[in-house]
């Protein structure tokens, strides 16, 4: 292996290794989010992890007793989803600086991107992996 060969792998693996850290710290970061709400009038604190798993909820007075039933189970479920909304978007921070130019991390959490959304342009892929992928066609 020439020396230029020995550079460029050296590269590869130095890149790899840069890129396998961003990741592992992403990880960590996103294995540690939490987010909670609160509900308009303070009856109720939901406070989700960063799959959205509901690890607290909380009534802060005595004031949901005076709520007809499906008012209460209204007013936690929209707490649950504004507190969800909130660790999406926290998410979606963290992953945002990992993902191709353009795309959007929210709309990819949430399923609002389709799948050609999300495959990058041919236009945007290494020359090598173009010219493969033309081969077959």
């Amino acid at each position: 292996m020439s020396e230029v060969d020995r550079r460029g792998v050296e590269m590869l693996r130095e890149e790899y290794e840069r890129q396998l850290e961003g990741i592992n710290e992403m990880r960590r970061r996103l294995t540690a989010l939490s987010a909670t709400a609160v509900s308009p009038k303070r009856e109720v604190s939901v406070t989700v992890a960063a799959q959205g798993v509901i690890t607290e909820l909380k009534f802060l007075t005595s004031a949901y007793r005076r709520l007809p039933p499906n008012e209460l189970a209204d007013l936690v479920t929209r707490t649950i989803a504004e507190a969800r909304d909130k660790v999406t978007e926290q998410t979606a921070e963290i992953m945002a600086p990992m993902l191709p130019p353009g795309m959007d991390a929210k709309s990819m959490l949430t399923g609002a991107l389709t799948a050609g959304e999300l495959a990058p342009s041919e236009a945007s892929l290494p020359p090598l992996i173009r010219e493969r992928m033309n081969r077959r066609i």
